[in-house]
């Protein structure tokens, strides 16, 4: 096995950093369980010293059993670079905005490129990355990550540490959070932070490792008092950490002393300890300020304290919270921390608050507190913390997801292989229509497979004539599979029903054509034909799936035998990418984004989604409403949409860009606050799904197959009768939190049935029968030879 690399800016067991500690427990853990462990680094001694000086000699060492490699650092521009940092520090977290630069380009590149600087280590990652197994890049932020983790994107896994802050926001480290293979978060609030500055398409390969805390290594039964402090008897509130503003240390103590002025006979002291140069000592009555402490010192703080208070905005884990937790301490942490938030509402281990006033009334709280309560909270903590900060099941989950230990097949996969050949057949293939991508999807799939596997379409876009072909008479051979996706009425109906080997039909349903009829009567006319070509294709198609349950019911109606449902899968990863940067601009403007994609079609009904839009906007001026999706201007009904706008008086409010790509797509989902669907008729509605991924709120009309599709997720209306409740009910979904959290938490478990893992094993029965229908076939033909001959 090839060793796996950890590449961090500096290394060593005595540094004091949270990331220093993390690589080095890392480390020497999997070397104790015989993993081959190599420590790419520079000859810098820590952060807090010359990030130009070479403190240790390059070259190869070990260290308790582990392989340091150093490389020298090179003196950079320190005053361009200092210059952008500060600037940078200066941006109030207020006018961050996911996919938008707080800097400019020149000056984010300046942050990456005079950042502690090795050519010497860059040129060893990518002159030798085939001899490692993998590469963990830790933390997000130097630059021997910013810029070495692309020289080895195909074996990078990145472990950002990451926080709140001006620098997550860079293009560079966006980028880089796209091109890693796999992504590792030391807790889950940590890994929404990234989705949420991100995308949803880094969650196929987001994972949460954790990290794991040991305590009472240090435990000394003597200590008593530390300075005036009297561990057993005194009542005090505990803050541990560097003592700065980066921490909200300065906030802390003004919110104590807000309570001492209200409370100034409460005897409950606080406690501050840990590094800085920041003293607060006589900042408030009853305050002291420890400085540096000792473990044993650390360790009985934490064991007799009441609390520990940990008001720091920027955690991406919080190892001092999982310490007081295993000590059965409850926890105060700040709302607007994911990483500590989501911890304490899982783990139901303290409380949040948010203003210096919410945090002098949490040292009240606890003031007032029976130490029952206290300790019911503290158990709570600590059987969390027990599950998941134990580093036994934190290196299980390194060496999984590294690589470093077999992960078992996930789905069977066929084993027959008489066929060589399974083709698809559609009457047209059009970029970014669900029904082409479904096509593509699975014709990847049975390549990967190693069957022989073309997509052939009637009408072909010009921009896909490299996904499919045109289908002539010798195009599908004989003895090869098919797979007829039948939408509408086509030419290539005949061709399929003609097809004398295994095949199957994927139906994903025809729209009805009194949709179509006031306004393309030749459009009516071929949903009708379409419709009707059911009955005859039954008779040929003994296999046969919806992409619905309400798809397959149909089938059934028209004559198929037992049809089952093979659904339209939505990988996130297609959006593993940055979105559009302007876009994501001119959308993050406060304005209210409500979103509907879908080709602009009378069964889509935009029309009723404008006014009930209209009605929308006499509750929140500051609302727009996204339209995305093809359209001819000359169609009648696009005609209508348009039309209506202008008598709306809406036409200032409605953004229609049409068909979008890809990046324009992402950023249209990644900054909506609700997706708001009026359709009347739906076969599938793939958008639910993609709007599910990126966590937007469903509101849709129950029609057709929505029900099926959104399941026990979003919020369903079943008339259209008042479009003033309808507007109201939208407004609520998207100003309501405690709501949009409920619906948003069913929809993450909803999408889940849609994910490519779950749907393969659907698609590998599919193929299945087709072999078995095939060697079937080749057997009667056999047998009809012999008797024959």
């Amino acid at each position: 096995m090839k060793p796996l690399a950890i590449v961090i800016p500096w290394f060593g067991k005595a540094l004091k950093g949270g990331a220093e500690q993390q690589a080095w427990q890392i480390a020497s853990r999997l070397v104790r369980r015989g993993h081959k462990v190599e420590i790419i680094t520079t000859c810098c001694q820590a952060f807090d010293r010359n990030w130009a000086e070479n403190h240790h000699k390059p070259g190869l060492s070990q260290e308790e059993g582990i392989a340091i490699r150093r490389f020298k650092v090179v003196r950079t521009d320190h005053d361009a670079f200092n210059q952008v940092n500060h600037l940078m520090l200066r941006v109030p977290p207020a006018q961050f905005k996911p996919g938008v630069s707080p800097v400019s380009l020149d000056d984010a590149t300046i942050f990456c490129t005079e950042s502690i600087s090795s050519p010497q280590l860059l040129h060893f990652l990518k002159t030798h990355h085939h001899q490692y197994q993998a590469f963990l890049f830790i933390p997000y932020l130097y630059g021997p990550i910013l810029n070495g983790l692309s020289l080895v994107a195909d074996r990078a896994f990145l472990q950002p540490c990451l926080h709140d802050e001006a620098y997550a926001y860079l293009p560079q480290v966006e980028q880089m959070f796209h091109l890693a293979r796999g992504l590792l978060f030391n807790s889950e609030g940590e890994e929404q932070l990234a989705k949420k500055l991100y995308g949803a398409g880094i969650i196929p390969k987001s994972y949460v490792v954790g990290e794991g805390i040991e305590v009472g290594q240090h435990d000394d039964p003597t200590l008593s008092h530390i300075g005036n402090l009297a561990l057993k008897k005194d009542r005090y509130i505990l803050y541990l950490g560097r003592r700065d503003a980066t921490k909200n240390t300065d906030f802390l103590v003004r919110a104590y002393a807000i309570f001492k002025q209200k409370y100034p006979d409460s005897s409950l002291q606080l406690i501050l300890a840990g590094s800085g140069e920041t003293s607060f000592h006589d900042a408030a009555p009853g305050l002291t300020d420890l400085g540096l402490v000792s473990e044993s010192e650390k360790e009985a703080l934490l064991a007799n304290c009441l609390a520990l208070f940990q008001p720091s905005r920027n955690e991406s884990y919080s190892r001092v919270m999982m310490e007081a937790w295993f000590y059965g301490r409850p926890v105060v942490v700040h709302q607007d921390c994911l990483a500590t938030a989501s911890a304490v509402k899982s783990a139901r281990g303290g409380w949040l608050a948010a203003t210096e006033i919410e945090w002098a009334e949490m040292f009240a709280q606890i003031d007032r507190a029976g130490m029952e309560q206290l300790a019911e909270y503290g158990a709570n903590g600590q059987n969390y913390a027990r599950k998941n900060a134990s580093w036994d099941g934190v290196i299980d989950r390194y060496e999984t997801i590294l690589g470093l230990t077999a992960i078992p097949a996930t789905s069977p996969q066929p084993q027959q292989r008489q066929l060589k050949e399974i083709h698809q057949l559609m009457a047209g293939f059009s970029y970014g229509d669900a029904i082409s991508n479904h096509a593509r999807w699975i014709r990847n799939y049975l390549q990967a497979l190693g069957y022989k596997s073309e997509i052939f379409a009637e009408h072909l876009d010009p921009r896909a004539t490299h996904e499919a072909k045109r289908p002539h008479a010798k195009s599908i051979g004989q003895q090869a599979g098919l797979i007829y996706h039948h939408s509408i009425g086509c030419e290539v109906t005949e061709y399929a029903i003609a097809h004398p080997s295994s095949k199957c039909l994927i139906y994903h349903n025809i729209t009805p054509a009194e949709f179509f009829r006031s306004y393309r009567p030749d459009v009516a006319q071929l949903l009708e034909q379409g419709r009707a070509e059911l009955n005859q294709l039954a008779q040929h198609f003994p296999l046969s799936v919806g992409v619905s349950t309400y798809n397959a019911s149909e089938l059934a109606e028209s004559g198929f035998t037992a049809p089952g449902v093979l659904p339209i899968p939505v990988d996130p990863k297609k959006w593993d990418m940055a979105a559009d940067p302007q876009l994501m601009q001119q959308l993050q403007d406060g304005k209210t984004n409500l979103l509907f994609v879908g080709r602009v079609s009378p069964h889509k009904r935009q029309d009723h989604l404008l006014e009930a839009f209209a009605h929308y906007l006499t509750m929140d001026r500051e609302a727009r409403l996204i339209l995305i999706g093809g359209g001819d201007i000359n169609d009648p009904y696009y005609h209508h949409v348009t039309s209506l706008m202008h008598r709306l008086h809406v036409t200032n409010y409605v953004m229609i860009p049409g068909q979008v790509n890809d990046a324009q797509l992402l950023a249209f989902y990644r900054t909506a606050h609700l997706f708001w669907s009026m359709s009347e008729h739906e076969g599938f509605c793939v958008p639910l799904v993609e709007a599910m991924w990126f966590d937007v709120p469903i509101l849709a009309y129950k029609s057709s197959a929505i029900p099926e599709t959104l399941g026990k997720a979003g919020l369903m209306f079943t008339n259209k009768e008042n479009l003033i409740e309808i507007a109201a009910l939208a407004k609520i979904l998207v100003k309501d939190n405690p709501l949009r959290e409920k619906v948003l938490t069913a929809q993450r478990q909803q999408r889940n049935k849609f994910s490519p893992p779950a749907v393969i094993e659907k698609l590998n029965k599919i193929v299945l029968m087709m072999e078995e229908n095939f060697s079937h076939e080749l057997s009667e033909s056999t047998l009809k030879s012999l008797k024959q001959s």
